[in-house]
């Protein structure tokens, strides 16, 4: 079977699976999407949540009909992402959340608890979390997006249908008038970019390389950004999904790992890998795609990314 969730690129074996789940009468009530950050959990679970609530074609969704485009602009009141308001996701998140999954969903067939990173909540939360997950209410399902399961209670664990994602292989997608470089990198860290040309995409990726070269973080950042708050090219997006791509570059060549997308980060000199550093990187990466763009000061905002981006280099 090959999936047709078409904002997913890769990851068949997992969407087949979900996709199977999603027009079943035999739905897990949890799962734990695993998977190093950056290769699309998140994006999946948003996908699957279409795919069971759609409303003109249960399993494939549709993206033009009420549910699918709400998710899409991240207003649906039955998709709910928990995410940490600082180090860790506090226990009153996990309870507020809680105390109203036995009410039926507002819109959808199917109400969705999204917690992203799972492995950032605190033994109170968890342990909140544990209660639900061994009674759940049957019109809720719980999804726990994790790059780090292995810190999740084991008891959680046993309680998940655990999928595991990996990177998209370079050659998914490539063919002869494609740039290998915007294959790998566009497959392997699914961001949604769709519609960008090869050499504006190109472009935007050395001007960020260039960060660890000593380009000044505000200059760059104000290229893009010069009214602050207004992106009328939607380069948004595009930065954030080159910055997710080079995060994940740095974390395999900190593990001994040679498979990159981007290639040239092999010639630049990077410091020892810091998982603090690494982590508040994810963090503003994170709150950057989730947040309300328009509502942010976008030059701020992608300077602080950059700033966090260039601590990785050891000029």
């Amino acid at each position: 079977m090959h999936h047709m969730w078409k904002n997913i690129i890769g990851h068949t074996a997992q969407v087949d699976q979900l996709r199977g789940y999603s027009v079943s009468e035999k739905l897990p009530h949890a799962f734990l999407f695993a998977g190093m950050l950056g290769v699309g959990k998140s994006l999946v679970a948003r996908e699957f949540f279409k795919a069971l609530n759609c409303l003109n074609s249960r399993g494939d969704p549709c993206d033009a009909c009420r549910c699918c485009v709400k998710v899409n602009a991240k207003t649906h009141p039955d998709l709910v992402e928990i995410i940490p308001s600082a180090a860790w996701i506090k226990v009153e998140s996990i309870r507020d959340t809680l105390a109203e999954i036995g009410l039926k969903p507002f819109e959808a067939r199917m109400k969705c608890i999204v917690i992203e990173p799972a492995e950032q909540m605190n033994k109170a939360s968890a342990n909140a979390l544990l209660k639900s997950l061994e009674e759940p209410p049957h019109h809720t399902i719980f999804i726990l997006v994790s790059h780090k399961p292995h810190l999740l209670l084991p008891t959680i664990i046993s309680r998940c249908q655990v999928l595991r994602f990996t990177p998209v292989k370079a050659s998914i997608d490539e063919d002869a008038s494609g740039d290998a470089a915007l294959t790998r990198i566009t497959s392997g860290i699914p961001g949604g970019i769709a519609g960008v040309d090869r050499e504006s995409f190109l472009a935007v990726r050395t001007e960020v390389l260039a960060i660890f070269s000593g380009i000044d973080a505000a200059d760059l950042s104000g290229r893009y950004f010069p009214k602050d708050t207004a992106d009328p090219k939607g380069m948004a997006p595009v930065l954030l999904t080159v910055v997710e791509a080079i995060l994940r570059d740095i974390l395999v060549i900190g593990h001994g790992g040679n498979t990159l997308l981007n290639e040239e980060l092999k010639d630049i000199s990077l410091k020892p890998l810091s998982y603090p550093d690494v982590e508040e990187t994810a963090r503003c990466i994170r709150e950057l795609r989730r947040g309300a763009m328009e509502n942010i000061n976008l030059r701020v905002a992608f300077t602080e990314l950059f700033i966090l981006l260039s601590q990785f280099s050891a000029r």
